[in-house]
């Protein structure tokens, strides 16, 4: 119970919805000290839809949805993640540019989330294959 009791939580993850790198979020999460201690939203193309959204909607709702969070659980750090190979860049990146594409989008969406809440600090990681594995990598601003 003294979880539930709990009011607020150190850090949001915005990421992907895709299914294939769940296991490597979590593992993500959990070597940066989050086991509970994180909300989290899970959107398609991950934070693509606050730099170049497919529709205002898409913007708007992931807008709300960090500002709602933010006011009830009052975390001071976002954690951004994208991942290489996904579906919804599909239209904007080929395999030769995603990595500057990401890069560019997650280095384009910190300080677009910082300005949405006082005191919030983005921090942007790609999800990226090396050495045969899903490996976070940051993204330095």
């Amino acid at each position: 119970m003294q979880l539930l009791d709990r009011r607020t939580c150190s850090t949001l993850i915005v990421t992907c919805s895709d299914f294939r790198f769940k296991s490597a979020e979590r593992s993500f999460a959990q070597t940066i000290g989050l086991d509970d201690d994180y909300d989290l939203i899970a959107r398609p193309g991950g934070i693509r839809s606050l730099v170049q959204p497919r529709s205002v909607a898409a913007r708007d709702t992931l807008t709300e949805e960090i500002r709602l969070l933010w006011s009830v659980h009052l975390f001071r750090r976002v954690i951004l993640v994208n991942h290489i190979s996904c579906r919804a860049y599909d239209d904007i990146a080929l395999p030769a540019t995603e990595v500057a594409v990401h890069t560019e989008h997650l280095l384009s969406a910190a300080p677009i989330v910082e300005a949405m809440c006082s005191g919030l600090k983005a921090e942007p990681f790609l999800l990226d294959f090396r050495a045969g594995e899903f490996r976070p990598r940051r993204i330095d601003q």
